[in-house]
């Protein structure tokens, strides 16, 4: 009887560990790269020329996340924002192109993107029959000398139904592309209703002057060789008055 209960116990614990184990090898680590193409907008272009300033930090971003019992998650939307802003901007605005700074004397401005947040969600979590995917963008807009003309933020949103994927890292894929999408959209239909830019456009597209350069501070003169300086008394002798 006693060794009966002891090959139970052993049996019950080596399946906890070979379910611990396939529950393990289930989770893993998700590394998610998005794979799409963005469509250019249809629309009237306006009638403006801007440089796209695409930092390092928005080309590489990942996201990064450990879910209990779901493992880590590496989301990469960074690696198709290049074309996701070209395409846009082909579509926004009568003229674009890449630029590497934030100043384009060429172009009437420069636009930058950056991601300043990304959040998702399983089914599972939410109790839902959706994948969902948000992104929080901050754009700024400078003229052509990179003076600050406004900045503003845009929240994207994206959702893939579980019935149409069939596994979580498929689904979380297509929500993060919807996401994607909903911000090219949201940003078209918005871009000249931000205030500051519904200004500056009023207002002709005005240049500020560039920032003047620092003056250097004067450099220490130095005392010419024999010259006496105030901080030194002088060594000539007075010659006494005769009498």
């Amino acid at each position: 009887m006693i060794k009966e209960q002891s090959k139970t116990k052993a049996l019950a614990v080596c399946s906890v560990l070979v379910i611990g184990f396939l529950l393990s090898a289930c989770a893993g680590t998700k590394n998610l790269a998005l794979d799409t193409t963005f469509p250019v907008p249809l629309i009237d272009k306006l009638p403006m020329r801007l440089g796209v300033y695409l930092d390092e930090d928005l080309r590489g971003y990942v996201y990064n996340e450990k879910l209990e019992k779901k493992g880590e998650w590496n989301v990469d939307v960074g690696s198709v924002q290049t074309e996701l802003f070209t395409n846009l901007a082909a579509g926004l605005f009568e003229g674009h192109q890449l630029v590497t700074e934030t100043s384009a004397p060429n172009f009437d401005g420069v636009l930058e993107p950056e991601i300043t947040d990304l959040q998702f969600s399983l089914p599972t979590q939410t109790r839902s029959n959706f994948y969902e995917v948000w992104i929080r963008y901050n754009f700024k807009l400078y003229d052509s000398n990179g003076n600050t003309i406004g900045d503003w933020p845009l929240p994207a949103y994206g959702k893939a139904s579980k019935e149409d994927f069939s596994s979580a890292s498929s689904g979380v894929e297509a929500a993060a592309v919807a996401a994607c999408r909903d911000a090219m959209a949201f940003f078209v239909l918005n871009f000249q209703k931000v205030p500051a830019v519904k200004q500056w456009l009023a207002a002709g597209k005005p240049q500020l002057p560039p920032a003047p350069a620092p003056i250097p501070a004067p450099a220490a003169e130095s005392a010419s060789p024999g010259e006496a300086t105030d901080s030194q008394p002088s060594t000539s002798t007075e010659p006494s008055a005769s009498t």
